[in-house]
């Protein structure tokens, strides 16, 4: 995860591939002379979700739009909101343009031995009818596509990347530790105590594995991260030193329980 949502900023190589599979998906509407579009590209189905919850779609003359594939009914795809008429069609490539043109989508419908008329069916026929009448192309206007998470709607790695870690709370962890001033080990140390991953008494009893039990240094309570680096008598008394030492009262820890 990104550091300021509690990671350690390391690249997730699984969310960082798909980032980067998505380009393929961006130039084949922006830059079609490309010799590889019309052909498979390496994308699976999360990775189409994922771009067509990212972007935007403006139809112009309808020949870049998906029938299909294509996020063009109220920013969400014909197979997302009739997956039962998307699944007897026999022809799901072709453009807007070409399913629009004397209902050529309808055309393709075919019911086999196994499928059967009910009323979902229907309703989503009717619904995919009225979206598709609705749907004015203008002939000479090419389709437009936009990125939601830049500014200037063009697709970047970095955003795609980070759109995947949408959702995930944001913490003040680039400015409690990663931009303060210290040795990198003592930062990574610091992350470790407030993620509860230091192998303290408390955290290797739970597995069952030697610890000593009470703190080593006040010899009074468990040894906990919370412990030693704030509620000991010897941690209290270390900041207490150093608090009078550079004149920063807030470093009491005994003013830290109290909050």
């Amino acid at each position: 995860m990104p550091t300021s949502q509690g990671g350690l900023g390391v690249l997730n190589l699984d969310k960082f591939t798909r980032a980067l599979r998505l380009r393929w998906l961006w130039h084949e509407w922006k830059d079609q002379t490309k010799p590889w579009v019309g052909l498979e590209t390496p994308c699976d189905e999360i990775d189409r979700n994922l771009f067509a919850a990212s972007t935007n779609i403006t139809i112009g003359d309808g020949n870049t739009v998906r029938f299909w594939e294509s996020a063009w009914i109220g920013g969400r795809r014909p197979k997302d909101l009739m997956p039962l008429v998307y699944t007897i069609s026999k022809n799901r490539g072709k453009s807007l343009r070409q399913g629009k043109e004397d209902d050529a989508w309808v055309q393709d419908l075919k019911l086999d031995s196994q499928s059967s008329i009910t009323v979902d069916l229907v309703e989503q026929l009717v619904a995919l009818w009225e979206a598709v009448r609705n749907v004015h192309l203008d002939v000479g206007e090419p389709d437009q596509i936009t990125w939601k998470f830049t500014n200037n709607g063009h697709y970047t790695a970095s955003s795609a990347y980070h759109a995947q870690c949408c959702g995930v709370p944001s913490t003040n962890f680039n400015s409690l530790i990663w931009k303060a001033w210290a040795p990198g080990k003592c930062k990574f140390h610091a992350w470790l105590i407030i993620q509860n991953r230091v192998w303290t008494s408390d955290r290797l009893a739970t597995r069952g594995w030697q610890n000593n039990g009470c703190c080593p240094l006040c010899r009074r309570e468990t040894e906990t991260a919370l412990h030693l680096v704030a509620t000991c008598r010897y941690t209290k008394r270390i900041w207490h030193l150093i608090s009078a030492w550079v004149g920063y009262q807030q470093m009491d820890p005994t003013e830290w329980e109290e909050a």
